[in-house]
């Protein structure tokens, strides 16, 4: 695969990253439930791993690693996580859920592209971490541990 589509696409993928780490950072600032901001700063740490490991790619393809700094539709997607997240847990975590179907489909298309193996690997490890905080979130709607109803975490 050409330098430049593959750097093009990883760039992309760091980006949506990038993009994920505001939300989480606007959902987390406004949900005060201990567990559920536990959970929220796991997946925002997975966000920043991915951002890291995937510029070291772009790096070594001779690109220019995205930057920590949220994009137009990154602007966009904090502000409405933050705006959802003040009317509380359920919103806060239901606007996550939105944000989180976008990135596990962006994964699941960017493993149909061409890559070299080290690449595809880190795609589909950062394509499971996807998939565990999605799963995690439906599960918190449906369960609402910080009810008081259910006591333990969902899986």
């Amino acid at each position: 695969m050409a330098s430049k589509p593959a750097v093009e696409k990883l760039r992309s993928l760091a980006q949506l990253d990038v993009d994920a780490v505001g939300a989480y950072d606007a959902a987390i600032a406004r949900v005060k439930e201990p567990l559920v901001r536990e959970r929220l700063n796991e997946f925002r740490f997975d966000h920043m791993r991915h951002v890291r490991e995937l510029n070291a790619f772009i790096r070594e393809l001779g690109g220019e690693p995205v930057q920590l700094r949220p994009d137009l539709k990154g602007a966009a997607m904090k502000g409405l996580t933050a705006m959802s997240s003040l009317m509380g847990t359920e919103a806060a975590l239901m606007a996550m859920l939105g944000n989180e179907e976008i990135t596990n489909r962006v994964y699941e298309l960017a493993l149909h592209f061409e890559w070299s193996a080290p690449v595809r690997q880190l795609i589909q490890k950062n394509r499971q971490d996807e998939e565990r905080h999605i799963t995690w979130i439906r599960e918190a709607v449906r369960v609402r541990p910080w009810s008081g109803d259910e006591l333990e975490a969902p899986v």
